[in-house]
């Protein structure tokens, strides 16, 4: 549970009584600060529930990749190793050419950049 939940209740509670105080005693700033504080206290609340709500999906989106990488590997056992033999083979063109490897990547990042934002 998020701390601004538990702070956000607090003083929402907190701005119950007091609004309440000031019903009791008649005094309207005292309901007038009672109501501001029950307020900012619900809406602390709120962005410690929103804080939760998104730390609940990413923890869901990361099990889900997981669970997708998972079956790829089961479905297709050998398409790692075939992934490891490529890089391998681009590590060693990269080592042996250099300047060429900089250059295809140069112009795979500037077609990227085309693709992205549109030919103006």
């Amino acid at each position: 549970m998020d701390e601004n939940r538990i702070t956000g209740a607090a003083k929402e509670l907190g701005g119950k009584v007091q609004g309440a105080v000031g019903d009791v005693t008649g005094d309207r700033g005292t309901q007038a600060k009672g109501t501001a504080n029950e307020v900012k206290g619900a809406a602390e609340n709120l962005v410690g529930q929103a804080k939760d709500a998104v730390r609940d999906v990413a923890g869901q989106a990361g099990d889900l990749a997981d669970k997708a990488i998972n079956r790829g590997r089961d479905a297709f056992p050998e398409a790692e190793r075939a992934y490891r033999q490529g890089g391998d083979a681009v590590a060693q063109y990269a080592k042996e050419s250099p300047l060429t490897m900089a250059a295809m990547a140069g112009a795979i990042g500037y077609l990227l950049a085309m693709v992205i934002h549109g030919r103006r």
